[in-house]
């Protein structure tokens, strides 16, 4: 059976990628949460950011990438190069400063503090420019939800995209859809045998706003 032709002469299935592709999106990563919860879904695992921010931007007009993360006072040069090494592949890096207390205990605790403040106000400052289409965070953190409402009320979409085991379902019903990076574990690995940067070991923290 011939496919059936648009107007303009195309068949209809290319109109709709046409129409797709068309789509500006903007990726936010929270590097921090993917960092862990990568580490919980397995091992020693690491994320090759480059192949992700493919993944995930497959069919659309992708117009940036933010990474957020936070470092330590005492950042080691690898984490250092890390972050360096981002911006030179074209993510726009925004690190926080890791702070230090102390717990009721006595012990010395590290807190996580603005990333997710950062990561929101992006993303509400962009889609009031209307900068995009769709948005796409990477993170199963549910304080998103309000930043996630208030682009959706500017008529623009937004996609969750994060692991199976700490998505939080909240988070499932305020987004225009949601998608598990289980289904892309295997495309946006980093080769092992290859000699690739790794993602540079981050102390566990807590997360704070």
């Amino acid at each position: 059976m011939a496919a059936e032709i648009a107007a303009d002469g195309i068949t209809y299935k290319e109109a709709t990628e046409r129409r797709y592709q068309m789509h500006r999106l903007m990726i936010f990563i929270d590097g921090s949460n993917l960092y862990h919860e990568t580490d919980r879904y397995q091992k020693g695992l690491r994320i090759d950011f480059e192949k992700l921010r493919e993944g995930l931007s497959a069919g659309f007009d992708l117009v940036r990438t933010f990474y957020y993360a936070s470092r330590p006072a005492n950042a080691t040069s690898e984490q250092e190069g890390f972050f360096k090494k981002m911006g030179y592949m074209g993510f726009k890096t925004r690190i926080k400063p890791l702070r230090e207390s102390y717990g009721e205990n006595g012990r010395r605790e590290t807190r996580e503090k603005g990333v997710d403040v950062a990561l929101a106000t992006d993303l509400v400052a962009n889609g009031m420019r209307r900068s995009f289409d769709w948005a796409i965070i990477v993170s199963g953190d549910q304080d998103y939800c309000e930043a996630i409402e208030q682009v959706q009320s500017q008529g623009l979409r937004v996609q969750v995209s994060f692991y199976r085991h700490a998505m939080a379902d909240e988070l499932k019903l305020k987004a225009d859809k949601f998608t598990y990076l289980d289904d892309l574990v295997g495309d946006i690995v980093i080769n092992r045998a290859a000699p690739v940067e790794q993602q540079p070991a981050a102390a566990p923290v807590d997360r704070a706003i």
